[in-house]
C-alpha cells in the first residue's frame, strides 16, 4: 500500500475540517480513476463535516459578473429599481470550491479568489451596488497542466497549504476503499475546540522556521500553514493529550506543507560545507559549548524533524517535487506565447467599455442593457411628460452603449541572424545551420513565425521574410553560402529594424544571433577590424533602446571578448558554445528562450 495515498487522505481530512484556515490544495492530476477516488473521499469527508455538497466549481473562463455578482436585468425591469444578483463566490462561504484547470485561470480571477482567501470576504462594487460579502472558503485547484510553461498562478499556490501529485500514484497500487472510510471517524466540533487549546513552544516555532530556510522557502505563510497543520494533527490524535504538538506531529506537518514547496535539498548545502569540517578535538570543544547554548535544543529538534520528514516520502517523489517547484519558479512569468494586448475584434472576452459600435467595435447588448436599466423609471416619466404616443418598453440612450473588449495573444517572431562569413564557415557554420533547422521545427510546432537574416561579404540580407512555412525556411537555409567578411554592424541594424517593424504590427520578436562576433567590415563596406568593431558597438548601443529579447550564441572555437562585449551592449543573453553540436545548440537556445 503506498504511504503517499495515506498522505493524500490526511490532506483531504484537514482541508475538510478547516477549509479557510488552510486555504486549499493544489492537486496536480489529470482526469483519471485516482483523482476521481480522491475527490470522492474528499466529498465524503466534506459531507461528514456538515459542508454543502456537491462542491461548487469555478470554471477557468468565468466572468466577473458571474463570479462577484451583477445587475439582474429582468428583475430590475420588472421592479423598476436596481436589483443585484449575487455571484458564485457569495455561495461559497464556509465551504470548499473546485477550480478545474486551475492553470488556465485568468490573473483577474485569481486576484479575486486570493482576496477571498486572505480576508474571508469580498468587497463588491458593481453597477452602483456596494456590499461586503462573507466568503471564508477553501479551494481545490486541479492542476491539469501538461507543458512545463503551464503552471498554476503563484499567487494561488502561495495561499494553498497543501500540494498533492496524484499522477505519481497508479490505480492498481491503491488500497481497498474501506481505508478511505476510516478517516470519517472524527468529531469536527470537538476537534475545533481542542485545536484552540494547542499551542507551540518557541523552540518549535524556531525549528519550523529553520527547516523552511534549509528547504529554500522564503514565505512566512508556509510556516503559518505548517503551524496550523501541526495543531490540527495534534487535535485529531486521540492518544495525545498534551497542549502542544509532539515531534511526530511536527514531522508530518513539515511533510505535508513544507516539503512540496522545497526549492533545494538540504543535503546539497551540507555537501558544500563538508570541506570545512573541524577536527575531532574542535568538535569536542564545540559540542560542550553547544550543549550549554539555549539554541541547542532548537537545532536538534530542527534536524530531527527535517530528517524524519524527508524519510517519510520516497526520495524520487521528493526530487520530483523539488523539480516542479523550480519549474514553477522559472516559468511563472514567461511562457511560450507572446505578450497579450487588448483588441476590439478577437481574443478572450475582457468585458466592455462605453463607445459607439462601428466596423471595428462590436455592440455588447447585455452590458448596454445593464447600463440602461437603472434609469428606466426616470426616463419613462420624462417620456410621458413629453406626450409622445409611441412609448418603447426600454429607453436606451447614447451614453448607455457599450462595446466589447478582447485580449489576444500576440504572435511571436523568432529571427535567426546567422553569420555566414569566411571565419564562421570554417568554424561552425554547419552546426549553426543544423541548429537553426531544429529550432525552426520547434517554432513550427508552436506556430511561431520565423525569419532568417544572413550576413557575409559586405551586406546583411533578409533571406527569409517572416513566415510559418517550414519548407521555405529550410530551403533558404540550405542554399546559404559561406565566405567573405563579417559586416556585424549591418547585421545588427537589419535585425533590429525587422524587430521594430514586427513590434509595430503587434508581434513579439525574439532575436537569435549565431556568430563568432569578429567584425571586420565597417558599416560603409570598407574592410578594417578596428572601424568594423566600433561600428558594431555603435549599432549595439542603438539596438539596446529597442526592448527585444535576444540571445547571442558565440560559435567560435574559443569565446572572444568582442562578441561578449557587443552582446552586453545589446542586452542579449550571451551563450558561448564552442564545441556543441547542432542538437546541443538547439537545446541550449530553447532552454534560454523559455526561461
Amino acid at each position: 500500500m503506498p504511504t503517499y495515498w495515506l498522505t493524500c487522505l490526511h490532506v483531504a481530512q484537514l482541508i475538510a475540517l478547516a477549509p479557510h484556515e488552510f486555504g486549499g490544495v493544489i492537486v496536480h492530476a489529470r482526469s483519471g480513476p485516482v483523482r476521481e477516488r480522491w475527490m470522492q473521499a474528499l466529498e465524503q469527508l466534506v459531507r461528514h463535516h456538515g459542508l454543502v455538497t456537491p462542491l461548487r466549481k469555478i470554471p477557468s473562463g468565468i466572468t466577473d459578473e458571474n463570479l462577484l455578482g451583477g445587475l439582474d436585468i429582468e428583475a430590475t425591469i420588472i421592479s423598476g429599481k436596481p436589483v443585484f444578483r449575487p455571484g458564485l463566490l457569495s455561495h461559497c462561504d464556509h465551504n470548499l470550491v473546485i477550480l478545474p484547470m486551475a492553470e488556465r485561470l485568468e490573473a483577474g480571477t485569481v486576484a479575486r479568489i486570493a482576496a477571498a482567501l486572505d480576508h474571508g470576504s469580498i468587497q463588491v462594487e458593481r453597477d452602483g451596488h456596494g456590499e461586503r460579502i462573507a466568503c471564508a472558503m477553501g479551494v481545490i485547484a486541479l492542476d491539469e497542466s501538461i507543458e512545463e510553461d503551464e503552471v498554476v498562478n503563484p499567487k494561488l499556490m502561495e495561499r494553498c497549504a497543501f500540494y498533492l501529485d496524484l499522477d505519481s500514484l497508479a490505480w492498481r497500487d491503491l488500497p481497498d476503499t474501506k481505508l478511505d472510510a476510516e478517516f470519517l471517524d472524527l468529531d469536527p466540533v470537538g476537534i475545533k475546540e481542542r485545536v484552540e487549546q494547542i499551542t507551540l513552544r518557541d523552540e518549535q516555532y524556531a525549528a519550523l522556521i529553520g527547516i523552511a530556510a534549509q528547504l529554500g522557502i522564503e514565505s512566512l505563510r508556509a510556516v503559518q500553514f505548517t503551524v496550523r497543520t501541526a495543531r490540527y494533527l495534534a487535535a485529531i490524535d486521540f492518544d495525545w493529550q498534551q497542549d502542544e504538538p509532539s515531534q511526530e506531529h511536527l514531522e508530518r506537518a513539515v511533510t505535508l506543507v513544507l516539503l512540496p514547496r522545497a526549492t533545494q535539498i538540504p543535503d546539497m548545502a551540507d555537501e558544500t560545507q563538508a570541506e570545512d569540517e573541524p577536527t575531532p578535538e574542535q568538535n569536542e570543544e564545540a559540542n560542550s559549548e553547544e550543549t550549554q547554548s539555549p539554541n541547542h535544543e532548537t537545532d536538534v529538534l530542527e534536524d530531527q524533524v527535517l530528517e524524519a520528514a524527508q524519510a517519510a516520502i520516497p526520495r524520487e517523489l521528493l526530487d520530483r517535487l523539488t523539480q516542479l517547484a523550480l519549474v514553477r519558479q522559472k516559468n511563472h512569468s514567461v511562457g511560450k506565447a507572446g505578450a497579450s494586448q487588448l483588441s476590439n475584434q478577437r481574443g478572450r472576452p475582457m468585458g466592455s467599455k462605453p463607445g459607439m459600435p462601428s466596423g471595428h467595435q462590436r455592440l455588447s447588448l447585455i452590458d448596454t442593457l445593464r447600463a440602461a436599466v437603472p434609469w428606466q423609471r426616470i426616463r419613462q416619466l420624462q417620456f410621458k411628460s413629453s406626450k409622445n404616443q409611441s412609448q418603447p418598453k426600454i429607453l436606451i440612450r447614447k451614453d448607455d452603449l457599450r462595446v466589447k473588449r478582447y485580449r489576444q495573444r500576440n504572435q511571436t517572431l523568432t529571427t535567426f541572424v546567422v553569420d555566414a562569413s569566411g571565419s564562421a564557415a570554417i568554424n561552425r557554420l554547419a552546426e549553426a545551420k543544423g541548429a537553426v533547422e531544429l529550432l525552426l521545427a520547434e517554432c513550427y510546432v508552436r506556430r511561431d513565425q520565423v525569419a532568417l537574416i544572413s550576413f557575409r561579404g559586405s551586406e546583411a540580407e533578409l533571406l527569409l521574410s517572416p513566415t510559418r512555412s517550414l519548407v521555405r525556411a529550410k530551403r533558404s537555409l540550405a542554399s546559404l553560402p559561406g565566405g567573405g567578411g563579417t559586416p556585424l554592424a549591418k547585421a545588427i541594424d537589419t535585425a533590429f529594424a525587422l524587430a521594430k517593424g514586427s513590434l509595430k504590427k503587434g508581434m513579439t520578436p525574439t532575436l537569435v544571433f549565431l556568430t563568432d562576433g569578429r567584425a571586420n567590415i565597417a558599416r560603409d563596406g570598407t574592410p578594417g577590424r578596428t572601424q568594423a568593431q566600433a561600428d558594431a558597438e555603435q549599432s549595439a548601443k542603438l539596438a539596446s533602446q529597442v526592448k527585444v529579447r535576444s540571445l547571442w550564441i558565440d560559435t567560435s572555437p574559443q569565446a572572444r571578448e568582442e562578441g561578449q562585449q557587443i552582446a552586453q551592449l545589446i542586452g542579449s543573453f550571451y551563450l558561448p558554445l564552442p564545441h556543441a553540436r547542432a542538437q546541443e545548440l538547439s537545446q541550449a537556445v530553447l532552454g534560454v528562450l523559455h526561461t
